[in-house]
């Protein structure tokens, strides 16, 4: 079990550098020495960067000019970020509990916000990208090149290696803020994931079946 470090009142890291080497540390400052308030900026952050890197090889530009599509993000994204953190930090606190985890809606806040750090740290390079070259950052239907080719494959290495590091440092917060095991907080993690698969399964085979009785 995870038992939380004491530390003295003047004890501060920058948690965006050290997210990425020291969830666990870093997620126990955030719980005892900032506000829930301090991690809303990695929420807010997280969704325009995410927005970001939903852009990439999608049709939008040029119909849309990459200075709308920028604003879109730095609009939407912010409430599309509130929206996932917060419900994904409810249903951590709630398959946490069952595990017998004792953290708290705000911890667990504090704790999953650290998880839009690396997609945050992707950002500004994808935004020198599409900013240099939107014919390669978007799928514009251009043949394709060596440039275009190497620049997807980098994107995809880059993405899956963020996604995994973001779910490690979920991990991590998770199980400093329900103060249980690493393998506590992997599966409270995954069963809601599994359980909403499933969900989106069961409905797709119903709508299929009922499609089908009609013909």
């Amino acid at each position: 079990m995870n038992q939380p470090q004491e530390q003295p009142q003047n004890y501060k890291i920058q948690p965006f550098f050290s997210t990425w080497l020291h969830p666990k540390k870093t997620a126990q400052y955030l719980i005892d020495h900032k506000k829930w308030t301090y991690s809303l900026i990695f929420v807010l952050l997280g969704g325009i960067a995410s927005g970001i890197t939903g852009l990439a090889a999608s049709d939008y530009y040029p119909t849309y000019s990459t200075w709308i599509l920028l604003l879109t993000c730095i609009l939407v994204g912010p409430f599309i970020g509130i929206f996932s953190v917060t419900i994904s930090t409810f249903f951590t606190w709630l398959v946490g509990k069952i595990f017998g985890g004792k953290g708290n809606f705000e911890d667990i806040f504090k704790a999953t916000s650290l998880s839009y750090v690396p997609t945050i740290g992707i950002a500004p390079f994808l935004l020198l990208w599409m900013a240099n070259s939107p014919l390669t950052y978007f799928d514009t239907g251009i043949e394709f090149s060596a440039v275009t080719i190497i620049s997807a494959i980098v994107f995809m290495l880059v993405s899956i290696a963020a996604g995994i590091w973001s779910f490690v440092i979920s991990v991590a917060g998770v199980a400093i803020a329900h103060r249980f095991s690493n393998w506590k907080a992997f599966f409270t993690l995954i069963i809601p994931g599994i359980i909403f698969g499933a969900f989106i399964i069961g409905l797709i085979v119903l709508l299929i079946i009922s499609l089908g009785g009609t013909y």
